[in-house]
């Protein structure tokens, strides 16, 4: 019987750990600050973070995503309504990358979809926009210098 239950226990657990994915430990917040330091010819920029009072009700205003998967986020716009945008989201469980980085996608969409009704000069940018991933954190970047973002994007995150 002995034999039997730690046969047993010892399953479940290989079993639960097995369906967890990889825990996710970036800081959203500081590294997406950091990038935000290194974005040259981004006009002024508004920043909501996981951080601020009302985290969860602004995170909608980046995607249509669970919150309760989300470690940490950090997401700058331009104030002035035109197409920069630098955002970053840790999330607790990489098994969940994918379905973020199609809420983000979905964004951007309809980011460009605006733009092409209100800012047609914005449109290419928007359209050249970079979404990338690095283990359970993703990077999204529409601006200047994009591609210097996302290379130190990869860089810090571990």
């Amino acid at each position: 019987m002995k034999r039997f239950l730690s046969v047993t226990l010892t399953v479940i657990l290989a079993l639960s750990l097995i369906a967890c994915g990889k825990k996710n430990t970036t800081d959203a917040v500081s590294l997406g600050k950091e990038l935000m330091e290194q974005a040259s010819g981004f006009p002024e920029m508004k920043t909501i973070t996981s951080s601020d009072k009302d985290a969860e009700i602004n995170f909608s205003t980046l995607c249509d995503f669970d919150y309760s998967k989300v470690n940490s986020y950090y997401y700058a716009y331009a104030a002035d309504g035109t197409a920069p945008e630098i955002a970053v989201v840790s999330l607790k469980n990489t098994d969940d990358t994918a379905d973020l980085m199609s809420a983000i996608k979905d964004h951007q969409k309809t980011r460009e979809g605006t733009m092409q009704e209100y800012s047609s000069d914005q449109v290419q940018m928007v359209g050249s926009f970079i979404l990338t991933q690095k283990n359970g954190t993703v990077g999204y970047f529409i601006g200047q210098g994009s591609a210097d973002l996302e290379k130190t994007f990869k860089k810090e995150v571990k």
